[in-house]
């Protein structure tokens, strides 16, 4: 069988030609057991896509046992502001950043985590993040750096995407032990909380750089830390902490429940704000639980499900049900002591379901990826955009589809063959951590962004690629 390219008539499947995001109205409409007031004035209509309406015509769809390989282009790096399209996906590039930018600094750029959004809640703005530890705002309109932050990636760098009055261009960080907000065109700058307060020993509030709020900003996931290290990692765990931003009050502590609290690679909130996941790494195989890898909790730490059987890389999904997914690899635990159907599998866990990882969904396989492959697993905020997950590659072999590729993947059983959106190559070519792509998706899931040295021939810049309009319809209506 052959990969097959699927051409869609634009009027045939309703998809929106506007500027706004269909139904991203700020809050998650998510019938979880949330105790999250999330529909407070979040009622703002995103203008996520502002600037694109691509039709969602000739997608390249293919399933994992078609898969094809999408070369990585050639020719010399393309301009800044160029848009280019990817001949075998149709997709429209276009590298948003370079070093000689007035405004910037350092010697590259790239997008941050692939757990949150780089570009704000409008899109009309985009953060870059530099080598030496800033972030560079860039207007994408015309490509303007408009500000510089003294602060980068490990200050965990987040856009207000609540839709309040205000908040259009509002960024979220934290230094010390402090969750501070920073205007980015007035540089009005003010703390939010500090949590010395709580916890006068701590120097350090953090989630480990991997995670974000809720979609409606209310819930923040922390370690509360003596220190942090120079990589964003905790130093002499206090807590693990619910902070519920719009009370102005720790909601949940895990030292409630648990005396003995190893650190764990990161925590985060899901989505709706249901739930926060403490991403524990498990030692060994007598690891006991809660801590024998990732565990959803509730917010006040009462309950809790496992996720997988050890801590890697992670991301958000929503299933066409309501499911509210935690996709992850299944590592067979610490060294092989967990060997188990979903062994090596990328798999998918309703945080919600009580059951949690005993009724795992095995959706694709490592070995079918290419073995040596690595990968980074982005954040899906809106539940309109369900059905898929989305995953950014690196490494392994470029005889294998999966080599340095941006693509959406089914959220179906590994036996029926779940099917492929291939988005873009990654024009990176191996040199470290900052160039394994774990490329993030905007709020409406409307453009990716990730960095790229364009096959090793440049320095690591920002690009950006532009998904059509209504993408998720348009998949399901195949």
């Amino acid at each position: 069988m052959k990969p097959f390219q699927v051409l869609l008539a634009l009027a045939a499947i309703g998809c929106s030609d506007s500027g706004g995001a269909d139904g991203a109205d700020g809050g998650s409409d998510s019938d979880s057991d949330s105790d999250s007031d999330s529909d407070s004035d979040t009622d703002s209509d995103s203008d996520t896509d502002s600037d694109s309406d691509a039709e969602c015509v000739d997608l390249l769809v293919e399933t994992v046992s078609t898969a094809t390989v999408v070369p990585q282009p050639d020719g010399p790096p393309p301009g800044p502001g160029e848009p280019f399209e990817i001949p075998e996906t149709g997709i429209s590039v276009q590298r948003i950043s370079d070093v000689d930018d007035p405004g910037t600094t350092g010697e590259f750029h790239t997008n941050g985590y692939s757990r949150w959004s780089a570009a704000s809640w409008t899109g009309e703005y985009v953060t870059a993040f530099t080598s030496d530890g800033g972030a560079s705002i860039y207007r994408l309109s015309d490509r303007t750096v408009v500000t510089h932050l003294d602060v980068g990636e490990p200050n965990e760098l987040h856009w207000d995407r609540s839709g309040a009055t205000g908040t259009e261009t509002t960024i979220y960080y934290r230094t010390g032990a402090v969750l501070r907000q920073v205007e980015i065109l007035s540089g009005d700058d003010a703390p939010v909380h500090d949590f010395a307060d709580d916890y006068p020993s701590a120097g350090a509030a953090i989630n480990g750089v991997e995670g974000a709020p809720s979609n409606d900003m209310r819930y923040w996931a922390f370690q509360i830390c003596d220190d942090m290290s120079g990589d964003g990692q905790c130093l002499g765990l206090q807590d693990i902490v619910v902070y519920d931003k719009t009370d102005d009050v720790i909601a949940g502590r895990l030292s409630d429940v648990e005396t003995a609290i190893p650190t764990p690679n990161f925590v985060d909130m899901s989505p709706s704000g249901s739930r926060i996941v403490v991403g524990t790494c498990k030692e060994d195989g007598s690891t006991p639980a809660p801590w024998n890898g990732p565990y959803a909790w509730s917010l006040d730490f009462s309950s809790n499900v496992r996720l997988s059987t050890n801590c890697t890389h992670s991301g958000w999904a929503w299933g066409q049900g309501g499911q509210e997914y935690h996709v992850a690899s299944d590592s067979c635990g610490a060294s092989n002591e967990e060997v188990t159907f979903s062994c090596d599998y990328i798999i998918a866990v309703d945080v919600t379901d009580p059951d949690g990882w005993e009724n795992r969904l095995p959706i694709l396989y490592a070995g079918d990826m290419g073995w040596g492959n690595g990968n980074h697993i982005g954040r899906i905020y809106e539940p309109e955009n369900s059905g898929w997950f989305f995953i950014s590659t690196y490494g392994g072999s470029e005889v294998n589809w999966a080599w340095h590729q941006l693509l959406f993947v089914e959220i179906a059983d590994a036996e029926s063959d779940p099917r492929l959106w291939r988005v873009t190559p990654t024009f990176t070519a191996e040199d470290g951590y900052w160039t394994e792509a774990f490329a993030s998706l905007d709020f409406g899931a409307r453009h990716v962004y990730w960095g790229a040295n364009w096959n090793g021939d440049d320095n690591l810049e920002l690009y950006q690629a532009t998904l059509c309009d209504g993408w998720s319809e348009a998949l399901d209506a195949l």
